[in-house]
Protein backbone atom coordinates (compact mmCIF):
# COMPACT_ATOMS: atom_id res chain seq x y z
CA UNK A 1 0.00 0.00 0.00
CA UNK A 2 3.11 2.38 0.38
CA UNK A 3 6.43 1.32 -0.96
CA UNK A 4 8.79 3.36 1.13
CA UNK A 5 7.23 2.51 4.79
CA UNK A 6 7.57 -1.38 3.92
CA UNK A 7 11.15 -0.60 2.04
CA UNK A 8 12.76 -1.63 5.29
CA UNK A 9 10.92 -4.84 6.06
CA UNK A 10 11.97 -5.85 2.50
CA UNK A 11 15.55 -5.17 3.31
CA UNK A 12 15.90 -6.95 6.38
CA UNK A 13 14.39 -9.72 4.55
CA UNK A 14 17.02 -9.83 1.52
CA UNK A 15 19.67 -9.31 4.04
CA UNK A 16 18.42 -11.84 6.29
CA UNK A 17 21.30 -14.11 5.63
CA UNK A 18 23.73 -11.51 7.03
CA UNK A 19 21.62 -11.00 9.96
CA UNK A 20 21.46 -14.98 10.22
CA UNK A 21 24.74 -14.25 11.70
CA UNK A 22 24.12 -11.84 14.13
CA UNK A 23 21.39 -13.50 16.57
CA UNK A 24 21.38 -11.58 18.96
CA UNK A 25 20.66 -8.59 16.50
CA UNK A 26 17.77 -10.74 14.96
CA UNK A 27 16.46 -10.86 18.84
CA UNK A 28 16.47 -7.05 19.14
CA UNK A 29 15.09 -7.08 16.33
CA UNK A 30 12.14 -8.95 17.02
CA UNK A 31 11.51 -7.04 20.38
CA UNK A 32 11.37 -3.88 18.80
CA UNK A 33 9.14 -5.61 15.98
CA UNK A 34 6.92 -6.49 18.95
CA UNK A 35 6.74 -3.52 20.62
CA UNK A 36 5.20 -1.32 17.95
CA UNK A 37 2.92 -3.42 16.86
CA UNK A 38 1.85 -3.17 20.47
CA UNK A 39 1.81 0.48 20.75
CA UNK A 40 0.44 1.23 17.64
CA UNK A 41 -2.34 -0.72 17.49
CA UNK A 42 -2.77 0.94 21.14
CA UNK A 43 -2.23 4.40 19.26
CA UNK A 44 -4.89 3.78 16.60
CA UNK A 45 -7.68 3.12 19.24
CA UNK A 46 -7.37 6.68 20.07
CA UNK A 47 -7.69 8.47 16.63
CA UNK A 48 -10.87 10.43 15.08
CA UNK A 49 -9.30 10.83 11.67
CA UNK A 50 -9.57 7.77 9.69
CA UNK A 51 -6.77 8.16 7.45
CA UNK A 52 -4.60 8.34 11.32
CA UNK A 53 -6.26 5.08 11.79
CA UNK A 54 -4.92 3.37 9.24
CA UNK A 55 -1.71 4.90 9.24
CA UNK A 56 -0.97 3.43 12.27
CA UNK A 57 -2.45 0.54 11.75
CA UNK A 58 0.09 0.00 8.83
CA UNK A 59 3.04 0.78 11.56
CA UNK A 60 1.64 -1.96 13.72
CA UNK A 61 1.59 -4.03 10.54
CA UNK A 62 4.91 -2.98 9.83
CA UNK A 63 5.76 -4.72 13.70
CA UNK A 64 4.32 -7.50 13.12
CA UNK A 65 6.53 -8.29 10.00
CA UNK A 66 9.75 -7.03 11.95
CA UNK A 67 8.67 -9.49 14.76
CA UNK A 68 8.75 -12.38 12.25
CA UNK A 69 11.65 -11.51 10.31
CA UNK A 70 13.37 -11.15 14.47
CA UNK A 71 12.24 -14.46 14.43
CA UNK A 72 14.18 -15.84 12.04
CA UNK A 73 11.88 -16.28 9.67
CA UNK A 74 11.71 -13.69 7.16
CA UNK A 75 9.38 -15.68 4.47
CA UNK A 76 6.46 -15.32 7.04
CA UNK A 77 7.08 -11.46 7.64
CA UNK A 78 7.24 -11.22 3.49
CA UNK A 79 4.73 -13.05 3.55
CA UNK A 80 2.46 -10.88 5.27
CA UNK A 81 3.57 -8.21 3.66
CA UNK A 82 2.32 -9.28 0.49
CA UNK A 83 -0.99 -9.72 1.44
CA UNK A 84 -1.32 -6.16 3.90
CA UNK A 85 -0.68 -4.58 0.86
CA UNK A 86 -4.13 -5.75 -0.61
CA UNK A 87 -6.25 -5.04 1.96
CA UNK A 88 -4.26 -2.10 3.26
CA UNK A 89 -4.67 -0.44 -0.19
CA UNK A 90 -8.22 -1.57 -0.29
CA UNK A 91 -8.84 0.39 3.36
CA UNK A 92 -7.17 3.45 2.14
CA UNK A 93 -9.00 3.45 -1.11
CA UNK A 94 -12.24 2.74 0.70
CA UNK A 95 -11.60 5.58 3.03
CA UNK A 96 -10.66 8.07 0.17
CA UNK A 97 -13.89 7.41 -1.21
CA UNK A 98 -15.76 8.03 1.91
CA UNK A 99 -13.55 11.24 2.96
CA UNK A 100 -14.72 12.54 -1.46
CA UNK A 101 -18.35 11.88 -0.23
CA UNK A 102 -18.31 13.53 3.33
CA UNK A 103 -15.78 15.93 2.73
CA UNK A 104 -14.26 15.33 6.32
CA UNK A 105 -11.51 12.77 7.46
CA UNK A 106 -13.27 13.29 10.95
CA UNK A 107 -14.99 9.67 11.92
CA UNK A 108 -17.57 12.40 14.32
CA UNK A 109 -18.48 13.72 10.89
CA UNK A 110 -19.47 10.31 9.42
CA UNK A 111 -22.15 7.65 10.33
CA UNK A 112 -24.96 5.55 8.73
CA UNK A 113 -23.12 6.00 5.31
CA UNK A 114 -23.66 2.27 4.80
CA UNK A 115 -27.10 3.34 3.24
CA UNK A 116 -25.93 5.79 0.77
CA UNK A 117 -22.43 4.13 0.27
CA UNK A 118 -23.15 0.10 0.24
CA UNK A 119 -20.77 -0.78 -2.08
CA UNK A 120 -18.07 0.95 -0.55
CA UNK A 121 -19.06 -0.43 2.97
CA UNK A 122 -19.06 -4.04 1.40
CA UNK A 123 -15.24 -3.68 0.41
CA UNK A 124 -14.05 -1.38 3.53
CA UNK A 125 -15.55 -4.74 5.48
CA UNK A 126 -13.42 -7.04 3.37
CA UNK A 127 -10.51 -5.42 4.01
CA UNK A 128 -11.29 -4.47 7.96
CA UNK A 129 -11.91 -8.58 8.50
CA UNK A 130 -9.06 -9.12 6.28
CA UNK A 131 -6.71 -7.28 8.65
CA UNK A 132 -8.69 -8.05 11.73
CA UNK A 133 -7.78 -11.98 10.55
CA UNK A 134 -10.88 -13.21 10.25
CA UNK A 135 -10.56 -16.92 8.68
CA UNK A 136 -10.96 -17.33 4.71
CA UNK A 137 -9.20 -14.16 4.37
CA UNK A 138 -5.71 -13.51 3.45
CA UNK A 139 -4.87 -11.62 6.33
CA UNK A 140 -6.06 -14.29 8.69
CA UNK A 141 -2.99 -16.78 7.13
CA UNK A 142 -0.03 -14.07 6.79
CA UNK A 143 -1.12 -13.46 10.42
CA UNK A 144 -1.07 -16.72 11.72
CA UNK A 145 2.43 -17.48 9.66
CA UNK A 146 3.79 -14.44 11.83
CA UNK A 147 2.20 -15.77 15.52
CA UNK A 148 3.33 -19.26 14.79
CA UNK A 149 7.07 -17.92 13.56
CA UNK A 150 6.99 -15.72 16.87
CA UNK A 151 6.58 -18.57 19.01
CA UNK A 152 8.54 -20.74 17.19
CA UNK A 153 11.78 -17.96 17.27
CA UNK A 154 11.38 -18.54 21.32
CA UNK A 155 10.29 -14.70 21.44
CA UNK A 156 7.86 -15.34 23.78
CA UNK A 157 7.35 -11.73 24.74
CA UNK A 158 6.75 -10.17 21.59
CA UNK A 159 4.47 -13.22 20.85
CA UNK A 160 2.00 -11.85 23.82
CA UNK A 161 2.90 -8.10 22.40
CA UNK A 162 1.27 -9.59 18.64
CA UNK A 163 -1.83 -11.51 20.40
CA UNK A 164 -2.35 -8.28 22.63
CA UNK A 165 -2.41 -6.53 19.27
CA UNK A 166 -4.41 -8.67 17.30
CA UNK A 167 -7.32 -8.28 19.91
CA UNK A 168 -6.61 -4.04 19.36
CA UNK A 169 -6.70 -4.30 15.66
CA UNK A 170 -9.93 -5.90 15.39
CA UNK A 171 -10.77 -3.25 17.96
CA UNK A 172 -9.90 -0.38 16.22
CA UNK A 173 -11.21 -1.54 12.72
CA UNK A 174 -14.29 -2.56 13.74
CA UNK A 175 -14.99 0.35 15.66
CA UNK A 176 -14.24 2.46 12.43
CA UNK A 177 -16.51 0.34 10.61
CA UNK A 178 -19.82 0.80 13.20
CA UNK A 179 -19.01 4.85 13.66
CA UNK A 180 -18.35 5.28 9.66
CA UNK A 181 -20.83 2.95 8.18
CA UNK A 182 -23.45 2.41 10.89
CA UNK A 183 -23.23 4.68 14.10
CA UNK A 184 -25.27 8.24 14.37
CA UNK A 185 -22.78 11.10 13.01
CA UNK A 186 -22.48 13.58 15.54
CA UNK A 187 -22.30 16.41 13.30
CA UNK A 188 -24.60 16.81 10.07
CA UNK A 189 -22.78 19.45 8.15
CA UNK A 190 -20.57 17.73 6.56
CA UNK A 191 -22.18 14.46 6.42
CA UNK A 192 -24.92 16.15 3.97
CA UNK A 193 -23.13 18.31 2.03
CA UNK A 194 -22.25 15.50 -0.74
CA UNK A 195 -25.75 15.63 -1.73
CA UNK A 196 -25.38 19.19 -3.17
CA UNK A 197 -22.22 17.62 -5.23
CA UNK A 198 -23.49 14.23 -6.31
CA UNK A 199 -21.04 12.73 -4.14
CA UNK A 200 -23.88 11.48 -2.00
CA UNK A 201 -24.07 7.74 -3.18
CA UNK A 202 -21.55 5.51 -4.26
CA UNK A 203 -18.61 6.44 -6.47
CA UNK A 204 -18.23 5.81 -9.56
CA UNK A 205 -16.54 3.15 -12.28
CA UNK A 206 -13.24 4.94 -11.71
CA UNK A 207 -13.17 4.91 -8.02
CA UNK A 208 -15.18 1.65 -7.10
CA UNK A 209 -13.74 -0.36 -9.70
CA UNK A 210 -10.02 -0.25 -8.11
CA UNK A 211 -11.87 -1.19 -4.47
CA UNK A 212 -13.72 -4.07 -5.78
CA UNK A 213 -10.45 -5.43 -7.47
CA UNK A 214 -8.56 -5.28 -4.42
CA UNK A 215 -11.64 -6.82 -2.44
CA UNK A 216 -11.80 -9.97 -4.69
CA UNK A 217 -8.15 -10.10 -4.51
CA UNK A 218 -8.22 -10.17 -0.97
CA UNK A 219 -10.51 -13.07 -0.42
CA UNK A 220 -9.08 -14.85 -3.87
CA UNK A 221 -5.81 -14.80 -1.50
CA UNK A 222 -7.84 -16.45 1.31
CA UNK A 223 -9.50 -18.82 -0.82
CA UNK A 224 -6.29 -19.97 -2.34
CA UNK A 225 -4.33 -20.58 0.99
CA UNK A 226 -7.53 -22.31 2.54
CA UNK A 227 -7.51 -24.66 -0.48
CA UNK A 228 -3.83 -24.62 -0.69
CA UNK A 229 -2.37 -24.15 2.66
CA UNK A 230 1.87 -24.17 2.40
CA UNK A 231 3.64 -26.03 4.83
CA UNK A 232 5.31 -23.27 7.24
CA UNK A 233 9.36 -23.79 8.20
CA UNK A 234 8.04 -24.58 11.43
CA UNK A 235 5.88 -26.39 13.52
CA UNK A 236 3.12 -24.58 15.34
CA UNK A 237 0.85 -25.92 18.85
CA UNK A 238 -2.68 -26.65 17.82
CA UNK A 239 -4.11 -24.05 20.02
CA UNK A 240 -2.54 -20.90 18.12
CA UNK A 241 -5.20 -20.76 15.71
CA UNK A 242 -7.84 -20.91 17.69
CA UNK A 243 -6.43 -18.34 19.81
CA UNK A 244 -5.35 -16.17 17.15
CA UNK A 245 -9.17 -16.28 15.67
CA UNK A 246 -10.73 -15.90 19.28
CA UNK A 247 -8.83 -12.55 19.97
CA UNK A 248 -9.87 -11.05 16.82
CA UNK A 249 -13.77 -12.40 17.13
CA UNK A 250 -13.20 -10.94 20.87
CA UNK A 251 -11.78 -7.23 19.21
CA UNK A 252 -14.81 -7.65 17.03
CA UNK A 253 -17.17 -8.32 19.83
CA UNK A 254 -15.74 -5.59 21.71
CA UNK A 255 -16.17 -3.00 19.36
CA UNK A 256 -19.60 -3.88 18.82
CA UNK A 257 -20.42 -3.87 21.88
CA UNK A 258 -19.28 -0.30 22.64
CA UNK A 259 -19.78 1.39 19.45
CA UNK A 260 -23.50 -0.03 17.98
CA UNK A 261 -25.44 -1.46 20.82
CA UNK A 262 -23.61 0.93 23.22
CA UNK A 263 -24.00 -2.01 25.97
CA UNK A 264 -20.70 -1.18 27.41
CA UNK A 265 -19.91 2.55 27.80
CA UNK A 266 -17.09 4.11 25.40
CA UNK A 267 -16.87 6.83 28.55
CA UNK A 268 -16.55 4.21 30.82
CA UNK A 269 -13.56 2.57 28.99
CA UNK A 270 -11.59 5.82 28.63
CA UNK A 271 -12.03 6.40 32.50
CA UNK A 272 -11.15 2.57 33.35
CA UNK A 273 -8.09 2.86 30.67
CA UNK A 274 -7.28 6.57 31.02
CA UNK A 275 -3.42 6.42 32.03
CA UNK A 276 -2.78 4.14 28.99
CA UNK A 277 -5.17 6.47 26.80
CA UNK A 278 -3.86 9.20 27.71
CA UNK A 279 -0.02 7.97 26.83
CA UNK A 280 -1.42 7.03 23.35
CA UNK A 281 -2.81 10.26 22.30
CA UNK A 282 0.44 11.65 23.54
CA UNK A 283 1.83 9.04 21.42
CA UNK A 284 3.62 7.75 23.85
CA UNK A 285 5.93 10.66 24.68
CA UNK A 286 8.35 9.29 21.91
CA UNK A 287 8.11 12.39 19.70
CA UNK A 288 8.75 14.57 22.99
CA UNK A 289 11.65 11.82 23.58
CA UNK A 290 12.98 12.07 20.10
CA UNK A 291 13.08 16.01 20.22
CA UNK A 292 14.14 15.86 23.79
CA UNK A 293 17.68 14.38 22.58
CA UNK A 294 17.99 16.42 19.87
CA UNK A 295 17.53 19.13 21.53
CA UNK A 296 19.74 18.43 24.97
CA UNK A 297 22.16 15.72 23.34
CA UNK A 298 22.90 16.43 19.71
CA UNK A 299 22.62 19.84 20.17
CA UNK A 300 24.73 20.29 23.09
CA UNK A 301 27.22 17.89 21.98
CA UNK A 302 26.94 19.37 18.53
CA UNK A 303 27.26 23.34 20.38
CA UNK A 304 30.49 21.39 22.21
CA UNK A 305 32.33 20.29 18.90
CA UNK A 306 31.65 23.85 17.64
CA UNK A 307 33.31 25.63 20.71
CA UNK A 308 36.70 22.97 20.72
CA UNK A 309 36.78 23.74 16.81
CA UNK A 310 36.51 27.61 17.25
CA UNK A 311 38.58 28.12 20.16
CA UNK A 312 40.57 24.77 20.45
CA UNK A 313 41.85 23.73 16.90
CA UNK A 314 41.35 27.23 15.47
CA UNK A 315 43.64 28.45 18.40
CA UNK A 316 45.96 26.38 18.21
CA UNK A 317 46.52 26.88 14.75
CA UNK A 318 46.17 30.23 14.56
CA UNK A 319 48.79 30.58 17.72
CA UNK A 320 51.25 28.55 15.34
CA UNK A 321 50.37 30.45 12.45
CA UNK A 322 50.83 33.67 14.09
CA UNK A 323 54.77 32.53 15.89
CA UNK A 324 55.63 31.62 12.39
CA UNK A 325 54.55 34.78 11.09
CA UNK A 326 56.48 36.59 13.64
CA UNK A 327 59.37 34.49 13.90
CA UNK A 328 59.66 34.94 9.37
CA UNK A 329 59.65 38.88 10.20
CA UNK A 330 62.36 38.60 12.57
CA UNK A 331 64.50 36.21 10.83
CA UNK A 332 63.63 38.27 7.88
CA UNK A 333 65.45 41.06 9.70
CA UNK A 334 68.68 39.23 9.68
CA UNK A 335 69.02 40.05 5.61
CA UNK A 336 70.71 44.16 5.64
CA UNK A 337 72.18 43.70 2.09
CA UNK A 338 75.19 45.45 4.21
CA UNK A 339 78.21 43.38 3.33
CA UNK A 340 80.07 44.28 6.61
CA UNK A 341 76.96 43.29 8.66
CA UNK A 342 77.71 39.69 7.09
CA UNK A 343 81.32 39.59 7.70
CA UNK A 344 80.68 40.50 11.06
CA UNK A 345 78.26 37.55 11.22
CA UNK A 346 80.69 35.15 9.35
CA UNK A 347 83.50 36.36 11.99
CA UNK A 348 81.01 35.45 15.28
CA UNK A 349 80.33 32.52 13.70
CA UNK A 350 83.46 31.78 13.15
CA UNK A 351 84.70 32.54 16.59
CA UNK A 352 81.80 30.50 18.03
CA UNK A 353 82.97 27.38 15.93
CA UNK A 354 86.50 27.69 16.90
CA UNK A 355 85.41 28.01 20.83
CA UNK A 356 83.41 25.04 20.71
CA UNK A 357 85.38 22.96 18.96
CA UNK A 358 88.47 23.77 21.61
CA UNK A 359 85.82 22.58 24.48
CA UNK A 360 85.39 19.71 22.44
CA UNK A 361 89.15 19.06 22.68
Amino acid sequence: AATMVTAGVYLLVRTEFLFHETPQVLHIVGWIGGITALLAAIMACVQTDIKKVLAYSTVSQLGYMMTAVGAGFAGAGFFHLLTHGVFKALLFLGAGAVIHAVHSNEMKDMGQLFRRMPQVGIVFIIGTIALAGVPFTAGYFSKEEVLGATLAGGLTGPFVMLLIGAFLTAFYMSKTVFLVFFGQPAAHGHHDHGHGHGHGGDPGLTMAGPLWVLAIAATVIGGYFTLHHLEPEFTTPGWLTPTAVGMGLAGIGAAYLTYQTRTISADTLATVFAPIRIAAVNKFWLDDLFVGIYRHVLLTFARAIGWLDRYIVDGVLNVISAWTLDGGDALRRIQTGKVQDYVLALGIGLLALVLWMRGTL
